[in-house]
């Protein structure tokens, strides 16, 4: 496969002194973290990046008490983190708050609302526990799998916000906090995801599942949750999340069947297979003795 373009994927920066990406792939900019920026000046600065570059959406990540300056500058609350934030001294845990205001106002429409609707309907009905298959052995993927999960990525995405069709790119992650896990049949890898850890915060979000499309309804995203959750719990995290497609039944109901509570949906958020799609929020506290 030739070198991909890395220009057409989001960008990881400093924003004021916050930890930002930003890209044209999804069309938005994300403050992911405040590290040492100022809640009061971040929200100017993204419109003005997002404004010099065409953007249609601002997307932040932020704590409840910082949320204000947000909303005087038009930011509206579409999803949250319950805890996300963990207490200081004797304080309570404090929620993170997902905040979005749109420069497109096409963007804030969710036209396929209906749609979503149902497939969260669905998600939620029928709660009985998954039991994936025993022969179903997941297993941590190390660097040298790397080159394998980049062409299974490949066949099940056609696009993606990150390069993760790129060997390198994966590669490079494993060192910088994302553990992935997988399943193999017969030496083949057929299904893949992974662990993106804050260790600021001991939070982790799970993420990136793909399943080869001849091996989908067989409960493979299920055992890679119940083992990613085992080894991050061990690794002392305390809460999981994910930000799963608004119109994807099977990882919504994923995550519903394992006790995941759904916090609010995220509008036309991320450009995924080809098109911008809204995405769902859910959240689960984990089991850290």
């Amino acid at each position: 496969m030739s070198e991909v373009n890395r220009s057409l994927f989001d960008t990881c920066d400093l924003l004021e002194g916050a930890s930002i990406q930003y890209g044209p792939n999804s069309s938005r900019v994300y403050l992911m973290s405040m590290k040492q920026g100022e809640a009061a000046r971040l929200p100017a600065a993204m419109y003005q990046l997002a404004k010099a570059q065409g953007y249609g959406k601002l997307f932040a990540k932020v704590r409840q008490c910082e949320s204000e300056h947000f909303f005087n500058h038009g930011f509206t609350e579409e999803a949250r983190l319950p805890g996300y934030y963990p207490a200081m001294g004797q304080g309570v845990d404090e929620d993170a708050l997902l905040l979005c205001a749109y420069l497109d106002p096409e963007r804030q429409i969710d036209i396929r609302a209906a749609e979503h609707k149902k497939v969260l309907d669905l998600a939620r009905n029928n709660l009985s526990k998954i039991t994936p298959a025993a022969h179903w052995q997941v297993i941590p993927l190390d660097k040298v799998y790397a080159e394998e999960m980049a062409h299974l990525y490949r066949e099940v995405f056609p696009s993606y916000p990150f390069p993760i069709h790129e060997a390198r790119y994966l590669y490079e992650t494993m060192s910088d906090n994302v553990s992935y896990f997988g399943i193999k049949q017969q030496g083949r890898l057929i299904a893949v995801a992974s662990a993106e850890q804050d260790l600021e915060n001991m939070a982790v979000e799970m993420t990136d599942f793909a399943t080869l499309p001849e091996f989908r309804g067989q409960q493979l995203a299920a055992a890679l949750l119940n083992k990613m959750e085992s080894s991050m719990e061990q690794l002392g995290f305390r809460q999981a999340f994910t930000i799963a497609r608004a119109a994807s039944v099977g990882m919504n109901r994923t995550f519903a069947k394992n006790d995941y509570q759904y916090q609010g949906r995220l509008i036309n958020n991320t450009q995924i297979s080809g098109q911008i799609e809204s995405m769902n929020i859910w959240c689960k506290p984990l089991n850290v003795e």
